[in-house]
């Protein structure tokens, strides 16, 4: 070391000396006679975090002022470190800064960060040698926690450098049902701390503040190592019983369900104060307003009963709601839009009339917005006011009308990406404007979201319509101005899928109809979410647009939960077609997560005996092509004859656009005919023994329904022709045309109206050939003319009077669906049918006769009924009643059927 340098740090360390020597006598170690010197802290972190080598001593030296020390300043300190020209620190260049700081401590030491963890590693060092240097660390997560961090670390330097009491020991005493811990953490002191008096004295009035003690004392003792705190509590009674006195309208379970006072706990004053308010309100929406509820205890000492004492009074009803200021509109049209409603004579049954509250401010927004959706834009409603007498409850609405205004003109401003003739097409306020009718502000709002929504899928996903509303208040008219910002347009980032456990991601992301880099559409946004649920192999699907920072980007999170789409099933049962029936069933609607069809089956009754093999891939390779095959074996057991078959099939699928598709396949089957009845039809007679079926089938099918199942929206129509024999050789020779129609559609409420056609044609095959009387048409039972017995509505044989099936057929229903229980997927349906097959050389709605002789109207067997339908764990199922409204010979007329299978 220079001589020079020396001879300063002599110096320095003499004068250090005498002065700290000397204030600490003084001052008898109070923090404001030591003196501390701050160095530079080494900082292992990021670049971003490099600002902290010099903030960070800087926020130190101001924490450590604040706590009472001197502290020396950092441009001093920064000073003697370049005269000094250390590279680095240690305990004696620490030493060193100290004394030529005229400090008696300094403090040095680094700070590191490793993700979101930081810690401070510090060393505080005597000056002179005396003791040894205290190694002080303090661990924190995160850097908006680096101010928590470093009070620590001075609680920690204030901690040794003041000879302050530690609390060496917390104990609670006097508990006998309480957890000591309930007391313990109810008090901010621990181990370790320094005893602060008047932390003590906070924290018993904590612990009083609990309300289970009578009485609450605090005891201090010295013990080695510091101070002990001891907590005496004195419990308030246990409650041994607790009993409901007076209940009459609420069940004195429910009461007790509702209360947290339970027995065997300690009784507490104020969670019985708000258990008492609680029941007050429970009374209050039941219509017991003037309800008195109170408690007593019985009994001394460390046992105790609890009686809950309530005197209900009479319930109230609401006898009176009164709109007050209403000239204009009928005051009761405007109490028919309200939830709340006045006492009627089924009100006890009912439960209306009853004074709900919380429906208060619901109803005068309703009031609200049934006067702007009828012209009224100024109209204004009060505060609802609530006036009970002993007689009942009387409710008064006060309105403010205004002036009413119609719509004068609508036009359009802003950001117009097409013509206003187009937009014109889009919105309802125009049609408003040219009939001169009253303002309705519902109209404005959905037109609002048709013009944003029409935006969106021009890659606008925040275009936003505002309106602007110019008042003339000379004409009472209103001037409708939609102002359009389209914003910034919107291309898809990235399209990222969370949630599937089990579903590959190409599965769903064939099914998108957005994909990275296309530009946003809201319709397609929609559609995408559409076609995932009607996979069906998902509970939940969600599809949530997320900003990427750039706000010509977005991502879109896929998020969706894999539900059981494998499904192992037996059972026994009763069908009211072939009675009782036994069957097994493995399917799996997605396996191994690809999206692929497996079944497998069979089936035993007394009439008919199955079982059958199934495989489809909906997207071969991911391409637009699907394929699969099926094989099959059956003994079946008509009335006239019996018949084996053995066959497969092979099919293959692509979709022609968003909605249709086109599927075909190929069926080759042997069949065998015995047990032919002596007087069967001769149509019958000509298929006894073995024969071979070659069928070829085409199918066009369009479906916009927005579920699989139940939907409540959309069309499903299907054309489908089948060709047996002729070139394609085998005994049957046919052409088949069907086609089916689905429609449904939303009526009021949760009522869903469902329309469904059946049209079928069957001729010969070009070159001649025998149909097959399995292939014509019979219709009756559950899936068509329901209330008829299965297969009963169809053409006979004159000679035999055998049903042979027609060569046409034609059938309707209507359907009104609403839901029973949305949870379990229970939805009840009341219908009409109607429907008949006629033979060759009849037309449509031939005249025929029932079995009286009347005539039958149109030509159409007609039905009415109800029943069930449950989208069960095992496939939709079906129980329903019909009645026929003909008479058909040989057939019930009344019939409850049963079915588990596609709705449609």
């Amino acid at each position: 070391m220079p001589r020079t340098r020396f001879l300063l740090l002599l110096i320095a360390a003499t004068l250090a000396f005498i002065f700290n020597s000397g204030t600490a006598r003084a001052q008898a170690q109070e923090a404001s006679g030591i003196v501390i010197a701050v160095l530079p802290f080494e900082v292992n972190a990021d670049a971003d975090a490099q600002y902290l080598k010099e903030s960070l001593p800087t926020l130190i030296s101001d924490r450590l002022r604040e706590a009472g020390f001197r502290v020396v300043g950092q441009d001093r300190v920064m000073q003697l470190v370049d005269e000094q020209g250390f590279e680095y620190l240690n305990l004696q260049a620490a030493k060193d800064m100290a004394l030529l700081a005229g400090a008696g401590y300094s403090l040095y030491g680094s700070f590191s960060q490793i993700g979101e963890d930081l810690s401070l590693d510090v060393r505080l060092v005597e000056a002179f040698g005396l003791k040894q240097a205290v190694p002080l660390f303090v661990s924190n997560k995160g850097l908006i926690n680096l101010l928590p961090a470093v009070d620590e670390l001075v609680s920690k330097v204030k901690l040794e450098l003041l000879s302050q009491d530690k609390i060496a020991a917390v104990e609670v005493r006097g508990t006998r049902v309480l957890d000591k811990d309930v007391i313990l953490m109810r008090t901010g002191i621990k181990t370790g701390d320094i005893y602060t008096p008047s932390k003590i004295n906070a924290d018993l009035k904590n612990i009083y503040a609990l309300g289970y003690f009578d009485d609450v004392k605090v005891n201090v003792t010295d013990v080695p190592g510091g101070k002990k705190i001891i907590f005496d509590v004195k419990e308030k009674p246990r409650i041994q019983a607790i009993t409901v006195l007076g209940a009459d309208a609420i069940d004195s379970e429910d009461i007790l369900a509702a209360v947290n006072t339970k027995k065997g706990a300690v009784l507490n004053p104020k969670v019985l104060s708000d258990d008492l308010n609680t029941l007050r309100e429970m009374y209050r929406k039941e219509g017991y307003y003037k309800a008195k509820i109170d408690y007593k205890v019985e009994g001394e000492g460390p046992q105790a009963r609890l009686n809950l004492n309530i005197e209900e009074g009479n319930k109230l009803y609401i006898e009176g709601i009164n709109i007050e200021g209403a000239k204009q509109l009928d005051p009761d049209e405007i109490k028919a839009q309200l939830a709340l409603t006045e006492r009627g004579w089924l009100s006890w049954f009912t439960k209306t009339g009853v004074l709900k509250e919380e429906l208060l401010e619901r109803d005068a927004a309703a009031i609200l917005a049934y006067y702007g959706n009828r012209g009224f834009i100024e109209a204004k409603v009060g505060e609802p006011e609530v006036e009970i007498k002993d007689d009942g409850i009387y409710v008064t609405f006060k309105v403010s009308e205004g002036d009413r205004y119609k719509v004068g003109s609508v036009a359009f401003r802003g950001d117009l990406i097409v013509k206003q003739a187009r937009l014109r097409e889009l919105i309802a306020a125009d049609d408003m404007a040219d009939g001169a009718e009253y303002l309705d502000r519902s109209v404005l709002r959905e037109d609002m979201k048709a013009l944003s929504d029409f935006y969106s899928n021009y890659g606008y996903a925040y275009a936003e319509a505002n309106i602007q509303m110019d008042q003339d208040m000379e004409n009472k008219t209103v001037a409708i101005t939609f102002v359009m910002s389209k914003r910034q347009k919107v291309h898809i980032r990235r399209v990222v899928i969370e949630g599937n456990s089990k579903t590959r991601n190409n599965v769903i992301l064939r099914e998108m109809r957005l994909a990275d880099g296309d530009q946003f559409s809201g319709s397609k946004l929609q559609r995408s979410i559409v076609r995932l649920n009607k996979l069906d192999y998902f509970s939940e699907v969600d599809i949530e647009p997320v900003p990427t920072g750039d706000p010509s980007e977005m991502d879109l999170k896929v998020k969706v939960k894999d539900k059981n789409t494998g499904m192992v099933s037996g059972g026994i049962g009763y069908s009211t077609s072939d009675g009782v029936f036994v069957s097994a069933k493995i399917t799996e609607r997605n396996l191994f997560g690809r999206g692929w069809n497996f079944s497998l089956n069979g089936g035993w009754s007394s009439k008919n005996i199955s079982y059958g093999l199934d495989f489809y891939n909906p997207r071969l390779n991911d391409s637009r092509w699907g394929g699969g095959f099926g094989t099959y074996w059956r003994n079946e057991d008509y009335d006239d004859y019996d018949k084996e078959t053995i066959g497969g099939v092979v099919s293959a699928g692509y979709p022609l656009g968003e909605y249709t598709n086109f599927l075909t396949s190929y069926r080759l089957e042997h069949y065998n005919v015995t047990d032919v009845a002596a007087n069967a039809a001769n149509d019958i007679k000509k298929m006894e023994g073995p024969n071979w079926s070659s069928v070829v089938s085409g199918t066009l099918k369009r479906d916009t329904t927005n579920k699989a199942f139940n939907p409540s929206t959309g069309t499903l129509n299907e054309f489908t022709v089948e060709m047996g024999g002729g070139i394609l050789l085998g005994d049957d020779s046919f052409v088949k045309y069907t086609y089916d129609s689905n429609y449904f559609t939303p009526v009021f409420w949760d009522l869903v109206f469902h329309w469904k056609g059946s049209l079928g044609f069957i001729h010969d095959n070009f070159g001649g050939g025998d149909i097959p009387s399995f292939e014509r048409f019979y219709l009756g039972g559950i899936n068509n003319v329901r209330g008829y017995s299965s297969r009963m509505i169809s053409p006979r044989d004159t000679s035999s009077d055998d049903r042979i099936g027609g060569n046409k057929m034609l059938y309707m229903n209507f359907e009104l669906l609403f839901p029973i229980n949305e949870e379990f997927g229970l939805v009840g349906v009341a219908f009409y049918d109607m429907g008949n097959a006629w033979n060759d050389g009849e037309n449509f709605f031939y005249d025929t006769k029932q079995e009286d002789g009347q005539d039958l109207m149109l030509g159409l067997y007609k039905s009415i009924g109800a029943g069930i339908r449950w989208f069960s764990p095992m496939g939709p199922i079906r129980v329903e009643y019909g009645y026929g409204l003909d008479k058909l010979k040989d057939s019930s007329r009344h019939k409850i059927e049963f079915s588990m299978g596609q709705f449609f």
